[in-house]
């Protein structure tokens, strides 16, 4: 029996398979990757308990879109069989080679290699399947022809059904400041907590996703050991230190016990936590004693509750000397009056990351985040485009609309002077992404009327801006709307809209 097949079994022994976490497979990973010269957070590791679940499994995982090798782990004999067929469905849509290992009562190894799933061919792909043979000994290999455009329909019905999952955002590359995209960088290798200033519509969350897709692609060039991923919650006013860390709940029996909050959900599945529009959320008040805590100067931890009222354990937070964080440790204490100092303790990892995005524009509307809080985050600030950079984002962005040249030049026009009137102040600084939604509105009304583009232009500006401008004060709206007045921007138009700003409010 291969010594290889018995260190794979070993690694496998003991995880809690069906558990929510990130990284319950990554010592297999890790091992496997230096065995067959595969790259880190380049194999990505699934748990199929049913066939009908091969696809989320393989597919929903940002990790498992950028790996070079997917393994799926069936530990039930009866779903063996069609688990291959649903395997052979994601080879045949994503070209990914597939890995199936399938677990075996009674016998050693329990768990072993049984099938091998080829897609696209090529140099790479017979290099890998060559390695993978040498190393794990002979099983049937199976070529998969990819399927071209979506395959959604070849799929069963409980596969197909399973697409409604939602999978990860996948963001175009955006055009912003180097120097920008270098602090995010070189923060995100240096610090435990980022917060993206700046502006709505800036790209604050698409850089984030960005910097995710690198560092599963090569965690070394943001000086880390292994790949990450991302759970992404939306901050809001309602927020209290329950929904933030954590706090008391009612089970379906009544009891009253602590249940994590997204924070210590976050580190029990090994994922970075982005709070997008942290500022919604009074941060100042909820934020206890993860200020103490987010220092990282020592390994000490801070409690953050009680396992229930009357319960004397305590549930902490800390810290991990490894990269990985540690989903939840227990220590029982000592007999007798000892017993006393049991905890329940969230430690997360050396790279471990809390990421959050605000939005300057509305500092003044909501919550602000005071000296204390803010000493605790590299800030980064993520500044609105200049115009002539705007200008050449929207040529690339509206090149395929269905427009005349004569009226796809008008547009740029216009739309770009209202950027740049936008621009020139920083009370009504904006990003491109509400400016890059206008033309999209006027296209569809060219479509079924002779009306002006200049009118459908600015229906589109209220319908996209209007919430927004409803709340400006009256000077900074009425040095705006001299601008906008102008004719190269909305010209007479903008009476209409200020008009129309009083049923809004």
């Amino acid at each position: 029996m291969s010594d290889i097949l018995i260190e794979i079994d070993h690694l496998l022994a003991g995880i809690n398979h069906p558990a929510p976490s990130a990284t319950k497979y990554r010592r297999l990973e890790s091992r496997l990757s230096e065995l067959i010269g595969l790259g880190a957070g380049k194999i990505y590791t699934g748990y199929v308990s049913k066939a009908g679940n091969m696809t989320v499994r393989m597919t929903q995982s940002s990790r498992a879109q950028q790996a070079d090798l997917l393994i799926a782990l069936i530990p039930y004999p009866q779903e063996y069989e069609a688990s291959v067929e649903a395997a052979r469905n994601v080879v045949r849509r994503t070209g990914q080679p597939l890995l199936l290992m399938e677990q075996r009562e009674g016998e050693s190894p329990a768990w072993a290699p049984r099938h091998l799933l080829i897609g696209q061919p090529g140099p790479e792909a017979e290099r890998l399947t060559n390695v993978l043979l040498s190393t794990l000994g002979g099983l049937p290999v199976e070529g998969i022809s990819v399927a071209r455009g979506d395959a959604l329909g070849t799929l069963p019905f409980d596969e197909a059904a399973a697409q409604t999952t939602p999978t990860p955002r996948l963001v175009p590359v955006l055009k912003i400041d180097e120097r920008t995209r270098r602090m995010l960088k070189n923060a995100i290798a240096s610090h435990k907590a980022i917060m993206l200033v700046g502006p709505p519509g800036t790209g604050k969350s698409s850089l984030i996703w960005e910097v995710i897709r690198e560092v599963q692609a090569d965690p070394s060039a943001y000086g880390m050991e292994v790949p990450h991923e991302l759970m992404t919650v939306t901050a809001d006013e309602s927020w209290t230190v329950r929904e933030l860390i954590g706090g008391d709940t009612i089970d379906s029996k009544g009891s009253i016990h602590f249940a994590p909050g997204y924070v210590l959900q976050a580190i029990q599945e090994d994922k970075w936590l982005l709070i997008d529009e942290a500022n919604r959320a009074d941060m100042d008040r909820i934020f206890g004693g993860l200020l103490t805590w987010l220092t990282g100067d020592s390994m000490e931890s801070v409690t953050v509750g009680r396992a229930a009222p009357g319960d004397p354990t305590e549930i902490r937070l800390g810290w991990a000397d490894t990269p990985v964080s540690a989903p939840m440790t227990e220590d029982e204490g000592m007999p007798g009056a000892a017993a006393q100092l049991r905890t329940i303790e969230y430690k997360a990892g050396q790279e471990w990351r809390l990421i959050g995005t605000y939005n300057s524009l509305d500092a003044q509307r909501v919550f602000r985040f005071g000296l204390a809080l803010g000493r605790r985050f590299a800030q980064i600030p993520v500044a609105p485009p200049e115009p002539i950079l705007f200008r050449e984002i929207f040529v690339e962005r509206s090149s395929n609309l269905p427009l005349l040249q004569e009226q796809l030049s008008d547009l740029a026009d216009r739309v770009s002077r209202i950027y740049e009137i936008h621009y020139s102040s920083p009370d009504t600084a904006m990003g491109p992404a509400l400016f890059l939604s206008l033309p999209q509105s006027v296209t569809a009304g060219l479509k079924d009327s002779d009306v002006a583009l200049g009118a459908l232009l600015a229906e589109a500006y209220l319908i996209c801006f209007g919430p927004w401008l409803a709340r400006l004060d009256d000077p900074t709206l009425d040095e705006l709307g001299d601008k906008l007045s102008d004719q190269d921007a909305l010209g007479v138009e903008w009476n209409w809209v200020n008009q129309q700003l009083q049923h809004i409010r």
